[in-house]
């Protein structure tokens, strides 16, 4: 029992309340009349009860009744039960798993003896985490480890969900230490370690098996890297790296092999190129890059394979695979971009535009950049007919090239290549292209005195200062295919949402040649062109004023800014035109490790005969490598494209991803792609363990005693943590409080009304 006190306002007020109650007590007596010394000590013998009362009152006393009552801890055992615990690396070449037995059965004992003030609880953990029988002090675990994963981070956030309401006093942990997991059992175990240092829970380590040295000899391809769409007859690169344990000053042999469709839908995996890598130190790591130019269309599977040598135990790692796309000749974009300055480099511009065209799959970019450090350079080898569809020229002077070279590409365009000049301090008259082929090509004609010269002051005279909204012109723009931004809406609109140029270089509507067409213009009165398209023997030309859509992009326009620039790049080859009844799928990745999920697309045109009001139906379906399927549901994400996400993943093997666009029940047509699972063990390809893993759980939870230990330490911590005493858990029983209950009251009021009855009755009131 406790009496503790809650005053009002704190002991100082009580008191300041307390001494003017007093004084006023002394000090005020009655002064018309003479009153009697017995009659007065009565008055003030019941306005100090009464004072006495109001300041207990105040001071609220409560009686508190509490019980103390020992409180047991909980300790919990997680162990591995993953198939890396097979691994014959322990005490006496004995398995990791048999050594963690034989070490809890040795200390079955010491854990039976905490049962008389603990709660000792013991898990496996694997893909699942299992609670596991105890029967004195011994712990029930499988004959064999049979788990495909070691998820540690996902076993210690499950345990700390399930025990999470008891008081842990710690976690015993019992593993090899490594982190073998796939989505979405990948939680990093570094963050769990950190919630339980928050809790207080301190986290006992113990590890099992030896770390991954050159005492194991293994070859293995890693980080394989191809892009996912390459086109016929172009040369492409496969980069990999060769990781090689224990087998130095030795060559390894890496392949490359690429599928070869046969007859009847079958295939077979040759051998393409071939490289030899020397292998120097005993643990290295090399790049690879092998070389293949597919010749047919088509998707094909590829592989990057080291050649097994003698005595390697662990194959599967040995190769990598993925599928490719291969298409029968993509748009071939020279992005040539020149600096604003002498030995600069490019604009935000030349940044943005060029890669945002190049996510386009059907589109290959190539950039070169001009800083004038070296003048008058000779391109003819590179401007021949047919060797790229567009020419993009960004703020690229005349000195950039010889006139040789100006003339080539002015031939180019002549036989069907496209042109575009954008905006720019050296572009069109600035740039003095009126001395060059340009001139000839151009939808505009340039002045004689509009040069710009290095190092100068800006020509204000041959400027637009912005901001300056763009807007589709005339009858033309509205309808013209580059200026659609928005699908499937009305002819040119969207435009009204982009934000405004920062300026553009100054196109008169007096020097448009009289074949071109203004297709954008500034909205403003002066109604300045902005982007004019032209003919040119048979090349398609555009002459760009601007060069800042880059903020179109940056201020949540991503998507016009993308068509705007594909549309572009598609009208000047001459590809413009959409096939009708086009049906694609569109998958994030082609290669994907197991449990992981797969994001992907699908699309359709309607052909010209269905209604275009009309909704495309699509069917998706996945063909797993045994050879089941699943349906795959997906949602709209803009008319004519769905979106959905595939997550059944846990076999390894080739999957097929096939899909059916139909409208009102007519099929218009099919599509299909294929990807990879890879067959790589999670558990033995890399069995070495990781104790250092283990040791900075327990070091991120020291603060509460964690600590990491050898497994021949278990039984003197658990000696230690017996000799513990529990801890007292206090809890309160019943209070009591006396200062609001009705007697206090009434007795305050019985004072109160005495002493003035008493007053009344003396006739001193």
């Amino acid at each position: 029992m406790s009496l503790t006190f809650y005053p009002v306002g704190g002991y100082v007020f009580v008191a300041i309340v307390a001494a003017m109650l007093l004084v006023v007590l002394a000090r005020v007596v009655p002064r018309h009349v003479e009153v009697p010394y017995g009659r007065l000590l009565t008055l003030k013998l019941l306005r100090l009860l009464a004072i006495v009362l109001l300041l207990l009152t105040m001071l609220r006393p409560t009686l508190t009744f509490t019980e103390s009552t020992p409180e047991e801890a909980t300790l919990l055992i997680l162990a591995d039960r993953s198939r890396s615990m097979q691994v014959a690396d322990a005490v006496d070449n004995g398995s990791r798993f048999d050594a963690m037995k034989r070490l809890l059965n040795s200390s079955a004992s010491d854990l039976d003896s905490m049962g008389e003030h603990w709660k000792v609880r013991a898990y496996s953990f694997a893909e699942t985490v299992e609670p596991a029988e105890m029967e004195g002090g011994r712990i029930k675990l499988p004959a064999t480890p049979d788990g495909q994963q070691s998820p540690l981070g996902a076993a210690l956030q499950e345990l700390l969900d399930t025990e999470g309401d008891e008081r842990l006093r710690g976690v015993l942990v019992l593993s090899d230490g490594a982190q073998r997991a796939v989505p979405p059992l990948d939680a990093a175990p570094q963050l769990i370690a950190r919630q339980y240092a928050a809790e207080g829970i301190p986290l006992y380590t113990f590890y099992f098996g030896q770390p991954g040295n050159s005492d194991r000899s293994d070859l293995a391809i890693e980080d394989l890297l191809v892009s996912g769409t390459v086109f016929a007859n172009a040369p492409m690169q496969v980069r990999g790296q060769l990781h090689a344990e224990g087998y130095n000053n030795r060559d390894a042999t890496v392949q490359l092999l690429w599928e070869k469709k046969a007859a009847y839908g079958t295939s077979k995996m040759e051998v393409v190129d071939t490289t030899r890598q020397a292998v120097v130190t005993a643990d290295s790591r090399m790049p690879v890059v092998l070389r293949y130019t597919p010749a047919e269309p088509g998707e094909y599977k590829l592989t990057m394979r080291a050649e097994s040598p003698d005595g390697e135990l662990i194959t599967t790692n040995n190769e990598s695979s993925t599928f490719v796309t291969v298409r029968a000749g993509g748009i071939k974009v020279l992005y040539l971009y020149g600096a604003s300055r002498i030995g600069g480099g490019g604009g935000v511009e030349q940044a943005f535009v060029p890669r945002t065209i190049a996510e386009s799959p059907d589109i290959l970019v190539t950039t070169k950049l001009f800083n004038y450090t070296r003048l008058q350079q000779d391109l003819r080898r590179e401007l021949v007919p047919g060797a790229y569809d567009v020419v993009v020229l960004a703020n690229v002077d005349k000195d950039a090239l010889n006139m040789e070279s100006w003339t080539a590409l002015a031939a180019m365009v002549q036989q069907g290549a496209g042109l575009l000049m954008t905006g720019g301090y050296h572009s069109f008259g600035p740039g003095g292209h009126r001395d060059t082929a340009m001139a000839d090509v151009l939808p505009i004609t340039m002045g004689l005195a509009e040069r710009q010269i290095f190092r100068d002051s800006l020509r204000q005279d041959m400027h637009i200062a912005g901001p300056l909204p763009m807007r589709p012109s005339g009858n033309v723009g509205p309808t013209h295919p580059v200026m659609q931004v928005l699908p499937n809406a009305a002819p040119g609109s969207g435009w009204e949402a982009l934000p405004p140029l920062d300026g553009a270089n100054r196109l008169s509507r007096n020097s448009l040649k009289a074949n071109s067409q203004v297709l954008a213009e500034s909205a403003d009165a002066a109604r300045h062109p902005l982007l004019v398209a032209g003919q040119a023997g048979n090349g398609r030309t555009l002459a760009f004023a601007g060069d800042t859509t880059w903020r179109w992009k940056m201020q949540n326009h991503g998507d016009e800014f993308r068509r705007f620039w594909r549309q572009v790049v598609l009208w000047l080859a001459k590809k413009d035109g959409t096939p009708e009844g086009e049906v694609w799928i569109d998958l994030a990745t082609r290669r994907i490790s197991r449990g992981g999920r797969l994001d992907m697309e699908v699309g359709a045109t309607p052909r010209d005969s269905d209604n275009p009001q009309a909704t495309i139906d699509f069917e998706v379906t996945i063909t797993l490598p045994d050879g089941t399927t699943a349906p795959l549901a997906t949602v709209a994400t803009d008319a004519g494209r769905r979106a959905g996400t595939f997550a059944t993943t846990d076999q390894p093997g080739d999957y097929l991803a096939q899909v059916i666009a139909s409208i009102q029940g007519e099929v218009i047509g099919t599509a299909q792609a294929r990807f990879l699972v890879p067959s790589q063990d999670l558990e033995l390809d890399r069995p070495g363990a990781e104790p250092a893993l283990l040791a900075s759980l327990a070091k991120m939870t020291d603060e509460s005693g964690g600590q990491a230990f050898a497994p021949e330490e278990l039984p003197s911590l658990l000696k230690k943590l017996a000799d513990e005493k529990p801890e007292l858990k206090t809890e309160v029983v019943r209070r009591i409080t006396y200062w609001d209950k009705w007697p206090v009251l009434l007795a305050m009021v019985g004072l109160v009304g005495l002493e003035w009855y008493l007053r009344k009755r003396w006739g001193l009131v």
